[in-house]
Parts: structure tokens; C-alpha cells; sequence
């Protein structure tokens, strides 16, 4: 498996990791009346991970490469700019 696609599910698996414990964390203390939308885009989510996981060992590499890197690029850059905020500190007065 290529450095490259496994970076790309790391990304993708990390974003998903994040939303079903939001999704989780929301239920147990039923703050959040209505997560169906969450719900079903991380279920769509995990179907798009696996799909590009199969085709990768179905033998399409470079589709699948570019199907894992289609999420993961906005997932990047949304994990960057939160990091940056945490580092920076910016005051926002």
C-alpha cells in the first residue's frame, strides 16, 4: 500500500473518528435534539472510505488514491487552521 493512500484513510478515518463521538458524546447527554444529517453523512462517509479501500486492492490504486484524497484535502485544511488557532491564540475583540 502507497504512503500516499494510507496518509489519505488515516485523514479520512481521523475525521470520522471525530464525528461519531461527537454523534455519541451528543446522545448520551441528549444535548443535540436532531443529529440524523451527522449521522447519515458519516454513514455516506465510512461507505466512501471503505469503497475507495476495496478499489484500491481491487486494483484501481490511482482512482482510489484520488477518491481517499477527494475528502482529505478539506479535512487537512480544516485541521490545520484549527491547529493554527490553537497555537496562534488569535484575539478575536
Amino acid at each position: 500500500m502507497s504512503l500516499s493512500f494510507k496518509i489519505a484513510l488515516a485523514i479520512n478515518c481521523l475525521g470520522i473518528l471525530i464525528a461519531l463521538i461527537l454523534i455519541i458524546s451528543d446522545s448520551i447527554r441528549q444535548s443535540a435534539a436532531n443529529n440524523g444529517p451527522l449521522l447519515i453523512a458519516t454513514v455516506v462517509f465510512c461507505g466512501w472510505v471503505g469503497g475507495s479501500f476495496m478499489l484500491y486492492h481491487g486494483g484501481y490504486k490511482s482512482f482510489a488514491s484520488k477518491m481517499a484524497w477527494l475528502p482529505a484535502i478539506p479535512l487537512l485544511g480544516y485541521g490545520l487552521l484549527i491547529l493554527l488557532f490553537v497555537i496562534l491564540k488569535p484575539d478575536m475583540k
